[in-house]
């Protein structure tokens, strides 16, 4: 199903002349090519080697994960208040798509973080 949602991005990028279109068109083709690999790792998690993580690996991991959070926790901040200052509605429209993704990208990171903690209690 994301290829036939990236042909028919594709279709209206190329076909379409409004900016506002081709700019929500290349977002959503974007978030299928980012789909694509998810469901690939799914399949190869599945059928070929299981992805693992020993309690060696998790607290540089950790250190890593809390920094990016905290560049996204800016972000979100900054676009934030670009929204609220903001009364055009195209630039609003953007800001809500750009503050939805970093709140989105904030939240996997925390889910990440707390998963792989309880993720390697039950490693020995």
């Amino acid at each position: 199903m994301e290829e036939k949602t990236i042909a028919s991005a594709d279709q209206l990028i190329k076909s379409g002349k409004n900016p506002l279109v081709k700019t929500t068109m290349e977002m959503i083709k974007h978030d299928s090519g980012k789909h694509k690999v998810m469901l690939q790792m799914i399949i190869d998690n599945l059928t070929k080697e299981a992805v693992h993580l020993s309690p060696d690996e998790l607290a540089p991991i950790s250190a890593l994960l809390n920094k990016h959070m905290e560049v996204e926790a800016k972000s979100i901040d900054l676009a934030n208040n670009a929204l609220k200052k903001s009364e055009l509605v195209i630039t609003r429209h953007i800001l809500s798509a750009l503050l939805d993704d970093e709140q989105k990208h904030h939240n996997q990171l925390h889910t990440l973080k707390e998963e792989l903690k309880k993720a390697t209690i039950f490693v020995t």
